[in-house]
């Protein structure tokens, strides 16, 4: 901001101090050298925080040294400890190293990721912070590649993990994001299963706000002769481009309800300048129109599609995102979603919560067919206006499990059952309700 080199140079001492600890542990992120880190492990704010702060080191300074253990903590993180919603930090309460030969060093640690693939939903942690952190973690990463899968990523915490933080009144907060809540809780958590207008630790809820506030500094970034488009919504951009240019634009779309977005060319100057359109990875079909004429190849997946030319006022591009329901399953190292499906349309992940489930019916009797079909439907009188997704799925006879843990398998007559599904950062926001995101798949 400054261009004041003794605020990088104090910032790269206070990083490089990091390795001095002698009697440090996972949870502030020093029991080893950073150099040597392979992993997302600790107190999952302060490592995605720390990681952020990594990257910007790295835009500054260029140091491999700095590059090469961000890259594979963000793949071990990615592949390995993200929830579905792109929320981070499965445990309350962890162990580290947890299972290591070293058994000197294990000490508590708090708000913590999880060992690989340990992703409960009931007892998920999640912390509003710790899923902002991974947006900002995940900006900068962007930053230094131009590589869409760190803004995919972005997108996806945002739509969900984040937002999700937050009632529809904007005076209500969750302190963590489970990703189940049944009737009663197998266990007394520490923290509600419902939003409240004040949280004792007073990190999350001016967090939220800010991050909304500065959302839209994501939506485009600009490089020496191109405007990158990573974030999709109605807007209008000024800009100017390092030659000196002024871009003038627009989009106009329904997104994240739709994936049709239209970019208007308002205002440029008269030098070739390149669009970059984010192609996420979740669509397949992509496709883009210039002036009303298709373009000459088609965008692929987890990219950005260039267009270069000479533009002029008037000019419109169509970016059409097909985002069809999808049916999603977890790798079946992480346990706790064994057999289960989740539904994902376009960037929104979706749950089912218990005041869209027929009368008697609870969150556990339900299960979902592997061929379910799915219609979409925007109700404009539910939850500030939505888009829903309407099937049928399959409800089991509710059992008596009072005090028993285990009992003989017993044949189940199904019936089915019409349900609806609500974008999971909606949820709870008519009173208290059980949920899920993941539900048993009925094969």
């Amino acid at each position: 901001m400054t261009h004041d080199a003794h605020y990088l140079d104090l910032a790269k001492k206070l990083f490089s101090m990091r390795d001095l600890v002698i009697d440090g542990g996972d949870d502030n992120q020093d029991r080893i050298p950073f150099e040597q880190q392979d992993e997302a492990e600790g107190h999952a704010v302060r490592a995605n925080y720390l990681y952020a702060g990594a990257a910007d080191l790295f835009l500054e300074t260029g140091d491999t040294n700095l590059w090469e253990p961000l890259a594979e903590i963000w793949t071990n993180v990615d592949t390995k400890k993200m929830y579905i919603t792109g929320g981070c930090g499965a445990l309350y309460d962890g162990a580290s190293p947890d299972g290591s030969k070293d058994q000197k060093h294990i000490a508590r640690v708090h708000q913590s990721y999880g060992r690989n693939f340990q992703l409960p939903n009931t007892t998920a942690y999640s912390e509003t912070c710790a899923n902002i952190g991974n947006v900002l973690w995940n900006w900068r990463m962007f930053l230094a590649t131009g590589d869409a899968r760190f803004m995919d990523v972005v997108e996806l915490s945002l739509y969900n993990s984040v937002l999700s933080g937050g009632a529809l009144d904007g005076t209500n907060f969750f302190y963590t994001n489970p990703l189940r809540v049944t009737e009663p809780l197998p266990t007394q958590l520490r923290w509600s299963r419902q939003r409240m207008p004040f949280v004792s630790s007073f990190c999350c809820p001016p967090n939220l706000v800010r991050t909304i506030a500065e959302s839209a500094d994501y939506a485009y970034a600009k490089s020496a002769d191109a405007i990158w488009v990573n974030l999709y919504g109605g807007n209008s951009l000024k800009a100017r481009l390092p030659g000196g240019d002024e871009i003038k634009l627009s989009q106009e779309t329904d997104y994240p309800w739709n994936g049709c977005v239209r970019i208007q060319i308002e205002a440029c100057g008269g030098s070739e300048f390149a669009l970059k359109l984010r192609i996420p990875n979740w669509t397949s079909g992509a496709s883009v129109r210039i002036n009303d004429s298709p373009a000459d190849d088609s965008p692929r997946p987890g990219s950005y599609y260039e267009i270069r030319q000479k533009w002029k006022a008037g000019d419109f591009v169509d970016l059409n995102l097909p985002m069809p329901a999808r049916l999603m399953e977890a790798n079946p190292l992480v346990e706790e979603d064994l057999n289960q499906i989740a539904v994902q349309r376009g960037p929104v992940v979706y749950c089912l919560e218990s005041p869209d489930l027929p009368p008697g019916i609870k969150i556990s009797d339900v299960l979902i067919p592997a061929e379910m079909h799915l219609i979409t439907r925007y109700d404009r009188r539910l939850l500030d206006g939505i888009v829903v997704l309407e099937g049928k799925a399959l409800a089991r006879p509710g059992a008596d499990w009072n005090g028993a843990l285990y009992r003989e398998s017993q044949p189940e007559k199904f019936r089915s059952i019409n349900v609806r599904f609500i974008p999971y950062c909606v949820w709870q926001n008519r009173g208290p309700s059980e949920m899920s995101v993941w539900l048993p798949r009925a094969y």
